[in-house]
């Protein structure tokens, strides 16, 4: 195996661990007074510098092409859904809902990529594809019954926020 594989290895790993801890981070926070704001907050306070980091790195090694001001617009607007909106919702049901019920709410995000695909860019979905949904689904079904049952929250306002976060996640993607 490569070094450069190695590394692609280690750097989504790493990705899958920090983005399955942001829940439990969040949830922790609360229990100390913070809000769904503060805590968004903090979290685009502490990414900025590794954005600045990446652009700058994207300067340094590329030469950046030019772009017009209505595709600016355009990034400017999906970025405020696909990251802003995307995570206050999430935050937001998080205050309502168990940190594991949001972890499988979330992770239905290719689901809806895939029907956004299905009805906008008419994309054919497979026999295979509709069982994976209708599994995913299900599991969602199962937590969300789990969740019910022991009274964590609000989970019927909790998960329909968290949907959200994951439906305007999937429209920016």
């Amino acid at each position: 195996m490569s070094q450069a594989a190695r590394s692609a290895i280690i750097l989504a790993s790493l990705g899958a661990v920090l983005f399955s801890a942001k829940a439990i981070v969040v949830k922790l926070c609360y229990r100390y007074g913070a809000d769904a704001e503060t805590v968004l907050a903090l979290r685009m306070l502490l990414a900025l510098p590794f954005f600045w980091l990446a652009v700058g790195w994207q300067v340094a090694t590329r030469r950046p092409q030019r772009i017009g001001s209505r595709d600016v617009l355009r990034i400017l607007l999906l970025g405020f859904v696909g990251y802003y909106v995307s995570s206050y919702l999430d935050f937001l049901g998080l205050q309502y809902i168990s940190a594991g019920l949001e972890r499988v709410i979330l992770y239905l995000n290719p689901t809806m990529v895939l029907l956004l695909s299905a009805i906008f860019l008419r994309r054919p979905v497979a026999t295979r594809q509709w069982l994976a949904m209708a599994v995913a689904y299900a599991g969602v079904v199962l937590v969300f019954l789990h969740d019910l049952r022991i009274d964590a929250g609000q989970p019927l306002l909790g998960s329909s926020l968290v949907f959200l976060a994951a439906f305007t996640y999937a429209v920016y993607l």
